[in-house]
């Protein structure tokens, strides 16, 4: 048990729907999982709209309450109302305050933002947020239940029927624009089996309800689902809009018809269908039923969709994030700075270590002379960066990312005297957070510490050549 404590600011209901909720809730769980307190500051709508909320109502305060609070360790915002005039008045009440966004359209005063969005990058937060602040972007840092990752291997066993039978129907938990009605219709007559998912508040549920009775053979509406995960395993084909919910169907290879509900979800809707995981359909205020009838009668691959979709998410974001936010709060977080030349003695000490050499490429000690002209030359090529890693400006490793073609290959090493304490995966997960486009890691077959480090990251095995593993991800 820890004594750290997180106050989460978000807000649900009928008309914003209960994304930030599901957020928020899942990272709370993580974080008590590893012994912290959840508390959260929200409104009346928000406990009658998310059932979920309904065995937290104690550890439930008004928002204007917050100052009034207890100090604790970190306040988590997920809020497109709140800026950082609401956020710093929190300074006074929390060590650590952590942004939830996706619009990058407003300044925010936080040690840590979260934006799960495809393609989203550091120069979009520009001026946004301040110095210092560490940016956890793309689906790679995607808060998702436990239950997601949990299921990947079992639901891409599952995928691979030619043919579509069964279909998923899910537009979050309020649906308010009521595109389930329009997708539907654009199902009648297909002959499929429907499942369709909506909150219990939901203001059309009883439209949807007709709607589902109309289709043969009927359609199952069910609300409040605590088994998503396993919905999503049994079906063959979703039909959703580009939000949080992209992620969950990208973990289990479920191949999507999307809906642009929110301008924020557009840059998703582009990228899943270039990357070949979705097809996407038109803004949703334009969508007709015939829209989506159309796209059922389209030639759809799903076994490739699948694959495609699967090497976009591999669902352990929430505890990466967990991870980086109980590390700020023990101190533990690594600050990565430029090596410079004074760092050239540490740096061959390390290398030459007898660990070091057995799992690099030349396993024979490095003269200083050489060294020293070969740090001379890296920190003056510009398609590399050499960084050094500090916890609390004590040195425990370094890691270099050099510019190969569209690619960044990364190696890295860990003091001797720091090694198994995490800190080889923190390094790396730190400078994967800079760093846009594809990301490589060559790893010897006989180094499983630094393969494990690669995989925990979000780097998949790609291939093997001449005792050489080589890992990839692209953010």
């Amino acid at each position: 048990m820890t004594d750290h404590t997180a106050l989460f600011r978000f807000d649900a209901g009928p008309e914003i729907g209960g994304g930030h909720a599901v957020r928020c809730l899942t990272l709370a769980r993580e974080l008590e999982a590893r012994g912290w307190t959840s508390r959260f500051a929200v409104g009346p709508e928000t406990l009658e709209t998310v059932a979920a909320m309904a065995d937290r109502a104690a550890d439930c305060v008004a928002p204007d309450d917050m100052a009034a609070l207890t100090p604790v360790t970190a306040v988590i915002v997920d809020h497109y109302g709140l800026d950082i005039g609401d956020e710093k008045p929190w300074r006074e009440i929390a060590r650590h305050i952590v942004v939830l966004d996706d619009l990058a359209d407003r300044r925010h005063d936080c040690d840590v933002l979260i934006d799960q969005g495809l393609g989203r990058r550091t120069e979009d937060y520009a001026g946004l947020v301040p110095p210092g602040c560490r940016l956890l972007l793309g689906p790679l840092h995607g808060l998702l239940r436990p239950e997601f990752a949990a299921m990947r291997e079992a639901a891409q066993a599952a995928r691979g029927l030619a043919t579509m039978q069964r279909v998923l129907v899910a537009f979050g938990l309020s649906d308010p624009d009521n595109l389930t009605v329009r997708a539907l219709e654009g199902l009648a007559g297909k002959g499929l089996q429907v499942d369709v998912v909506l909150g219990a508040g939901a203001p059309h549920l009883d439209s949807v309800r007709d709607a589902a009775a109309a289709l043969s053979p009927p359609g199952r509406v069910l609300c409040d689902v605590d088994d998503m995960a396993g919905l999503m395993v049994e079906v063959d084909l979703a039909i959703g809009a580009f939000g949080t919910t992209s992620w969950e169907r990208c973990v289990l290879g479920l191949p999507t018809i999307g809906v642009i509900a929110a301008d924020n979800q557009r840059d998703n809707a582009r990228i899943l269908r270039d990357f070949g995981a979705a097809v996407s359909l038109a803004w949703h205020a334009d969508l007709t039923a015939q829209d989506f009838a159309n796209a059922l009668e389209r030639p759809l691959d799903l076994a490739d969709m699948s694959r495609c979709a699967t090497q976009l998410c591999d669902g352990l974001g929430t505890g990466r994030v967990a991870g980086i936010i109980g590390d700020l709060a023990e101190g533990q977080s690594p600050a990565l700075r430029s090596a410079t030349m004074a760092d050239a003695d540490l740096l061959l000490l390390w290398r030459n270590d007898q660990e070091t050499r057995r799992q690099s490429k030349t396993t024979t000690p490095i003269e200083r002379a050489g060294h020293v002209s070969w740090l001379e030359g890296v920190l003056a090529d510009p398609n590399c960066d050499i960084r050094v890693a500090e916890v609390n400006g004590r040195p425990v490793g370094s890691i270099r990312a050099d510019r190969s073609g569209d690619a960044w290959v990364l190696s890295w090493m860990v003091a001797p005297e720091a090694r198994g304490k995490g800190f080889g995966q923190r390094i790396v997960a730190r400078i994967v957070e800079d760093l846009d486009g594809e990301i490589q890691a060559e790893v010897r077959v006989g180094n499983p510490a630094s393969a494990r480090i690669a995989s925990a990251v979000g780097m998949t095995l790609r291939h093997e050549t001449d005792g050489l593993t080589t890992w990839v991800m692209r953010k």
